[in-house]
């Protein structure tokens, strides 16, 4: 346990993140030295990103994850399966990466994998303490209801066994980060805007951070503002209805719209996207987090079933899922920001898409829109750079949530510790 001990008490870390996100299509690593700087408090971490790497699944573990997801048959076997299977792939992409930047899997300090997240229920619906409440202790999870009001309870659920991670490199691994914000009452995301506020938090400008992965999330910094003035919460959908969509309007045959090339051809259908807009979701207050359980395949497929029955072509379909995309947004800054925003830094998978960055600056106008990459920072490398930060956090002893932002009783060290063979 001394090296463990000796990466604990140093303020610089070289340090590996892991994420593999909502959009189930592969694992994004990324190496960098993090310094902490107690004498800045303006600027308390120093960073630099050494290496990248995104590393796609094959299309047979990409299923598998959505089929579970999705609820497939014999699912606690399959669930079991990927919990293994995962931190190999994981493992793989960090050998890759180490090779790539030209480094001894050896001198890395860390790693903090974020694993792939199967199911979130971070709330109980307001009109049911427990499924099968209602029904009186009648059938519910397949067995009567002995206790009603103890089964549903807020949860979530990162697959990636942290031990066959350490395993496999040698490397201590911190894994597991929403859970303990659940645990203190929080929704266990978004968890970025802690880093987020590290980051771009600015003296000059108010600013949003927005992520679009398969959901879309923002954090609102405040100029000047501390930790307790950031705003942040999912929007709603992001590239996860448009690769849907684009899957079922070609058969399967294409999984994405690279660089949104069909939905620039297409003019959006406002009534269908307005229909959408009425969702619930859209009008809950922060704090809140999405995911599959509300923006999944079902809505995709009733969202091109309507388009169906439009007679919209495939670029009207997607161009009108890039509008609710980008309204969702636009429509979530209006109603929950109380500040007038100045810049819009984009980062995630929906940075590529043209078709979303050229809506973005037309219901921002007189904002500045930009990705990350104008600051430094690779927009795909974000997410992984994120967890590597909060990791680096949690070994420091320091809170990585924000309870205005989870809604988290208090401020909590996030994240389980899983001892390396380097230990």
């Amino acid at each position: 346990m001394k090296q463990l001990m000796r990466v604990i008490q140093a303020r610089r870390r070289r340090i590996i993140g892991v994420m593999s996100g909502t959009s189930a299509d592969g694992v994004d690593v990324v190496l960098m030295d993090i310094e902490t700087l107690p004498s800045n408090p303006e600027a308390p971490l120093s960073w630099e990103l050494i290496d990248f790497l995104a590393v796609p699944y094959g299309e047979s573990v990409r299923a598998e994850i959505l089929a579970v997801q999705e609820g497939a048959p014999h699912l606690i076997e399959r669930v079991t399966r990927l919990h293994f299977l995962l931190p190999n792939l994981f493992a793989d992409a960090i050998e890759d990466l180490c090779r790539s930047a030209g480094i001894e899997l050896s001198s890395v300090d860390l790693i903090a994998s974020h694993g792939q997240t199967l199911c979130h229920f971070p709330t109980i619906p307001e009109n049911e303490t427990h499924r099968g409440a209602s029904l009186a202790g009648s059938e519910a999870w397949g067995k009567p209801a002995a206790n009603p009001g103890t089964w549903l309870s807020p949860a979530t659920l990162q697959v990636g066994d942290p031990a066959v991670l350490a395993e496999r490199t040698g490397v201590s691994v911190i894994s597991n980060f929403r859970s303990r914000d659940v645990a203190a009452g929080g929704t266990g995301a978004p968890l970025v805007p802690m880093v987020d506020y590290l980051l771009f938090g600015n003296q000059e400008k108010n600013r949003i951070a927005l992520n679009i992965g398969g959901i879309a999330n923002l954090t609102a910094l405040r100029k000047s503002g501390s930790q307790e003035d950031v705003i942040a919460f999912d929007t709603g959908p992001g590239n996860m209805i448009l690769d849907a969509l684009m899957e079922l309007s070609t058969d399967g045959e294409k999984k994405m719209d690279a660089g949104g090339a069909l939905a620039r051809r297409g003019t959006p259908d406002s009534e269908l996207v307005e229909g959408f807009l009425e969702d619930a979701y859209f009008s809950l207050a922060p704090p809140k987090s999405a995911g599959r359980e509300q923006f999944g395949f079902a809505y995709a497929e009733e969202f091109w079933r309507q388009a169906e029955l439009k007679k919209l072509s495939s670029a009207a379909l997607l161009s009108s899922a890039v509008q609710l995309t980008t309204r969702s947004i636009h429509e979530a800054v209006h109603k929950f920001v109380p500040f007038s925003i100045e810049e819009v830094v984009v980062s995630g998978g929906g940075a590529h898409n043209v078709a979303i960055l050229e809506q973005l600056a037309e219901l921002f106008k007189g904002c500045q829109v930009v990705t990350t990459d104008y600051y430094g920072l690779d927009v795909d490398a974000k997410e992984a750079t994120a967890f590597a930060i909060l990791g680096h956090l949690s070994l420091d002893g320091t809170a990585g949530n924000l309870p205005s932002v989870t809604g988290a009783r208090r401020s909590v060290v996030l994240g389980d510790l899983t001892p390396g063979g380097n230990s």
